[in-house]
């Protein structure tokens, strides 16, 4: 069973998941530099990385599910700053699907992706 989660709250997120070739495109990786604005998020299990780079041109948005089932993620309600924004896959395994809201991202127990905007 999958839960749908809330807003986030403020907490560290000491696991981040593999970034293998995610900073082959470059405003992917100013949000990787180290002038980038990072928010770290905890909701229900699911680990949460904002990154901006410092010219605010996009945003790159980590989710990491430390649970042992399925995370379903409202990204219109845990980003309500980012309404609206198209989001595009970088790197990982996610399954997405369509929500009154905007779009739900499901993860599999342990997994994890990276997602970008342009801003």
């Amino acid at each position: 069973m999958s839960t749908r989660l809330a807003a986030p709250t403020e907490t560290t997120w000491t696991r981040a998941p593999e970034m293998t070739r995610c900073l082959d495109t470059p405003y992917v990786a100013a949000a990787f530099a180290d002038d980038a604005v990072v928010r770290r998020l905890d909701t229900e299990g699911v680990g949460v990385v904002v990154r901006e780079p410092a010219d605010g041109s996009c945003v790159v948005l980590g989710l990491h599910n430390s649970s042992a089932s399925q995370a379903r993620i409202g990204l219109n309600a845990l980003l309500p700053e980012y309404v609206g924004r198209a989001w595009h896959f970088i790197s990982g395994s996610v399954r997405t699907s369509p929500a009154d809201d905007g779009m739900d991202v499901h993860l599999e127990a342990a997994g994890h992706v990276w997602l970008t905007a342009a801003l």
